[in-house]
């Protein structure tokens, strides 16, 4: 078994290897697979097969900065995107008890505890002081 691994680890020097696209890429085809059990097109067949074969190309691809700079610009799209969700979700969970406001001079957003009706709030980044009010 040792010497399986050690040809794998021969094998994989100097190759690209497993990023963040390689994991969307397989959870996409995974999610293209059972809309597919569901629906049964060779079309999301092929697309599915297809986009692991690629991703299993892009693993074992001798092209590294160019695979590098491709998971680059996918951060750049997918970043964002993810910051939005955690918000969301933690907006969710802290519902009873918190609530999130923007900064009206500098966009950020601020997690304010419940105090029901008006008051003043201190925004950390900017130092400026607004009026917030809060309904439920």
């Amino acid at each position: 078994m040792e010497s399986l691994k050690n040809k794998l680890i021969r094998f994989m020097v100097g190759r690209y290897g497993i990023d963040q696209l390689y994991y969307v890429g397989l959870f996409m085809a995974l999610g293209l697979m059972l809309i597919n059990m569901m629906v049964h097109s060779t079309i999301l067949m092929i697309l599915s097969n297809g986009l692991i074969l690629l991703m299993v190309l892009r693993g074992f691809s001798r092209n590294i900065s160019r695979r590098r700079m491709e998971n680059e610009k996918f951060l750049k799209l997918w970043n964002p995107v993810k910051k939005a969700g955690r918000i969301f979700f933690r907006r969710i969970k802290d519902i009873r008890g918190y609530r999130y406001r923007k900064c009206p001079h500098c966009q950020k957003t601020l997690k304010l505890p419940i105090k029901r009706g008006k008051h003043m709030a201190k925004c950390p980044e900017c130092k400026e002081t607004f009026a917030v009010r809060v309904i439920v």
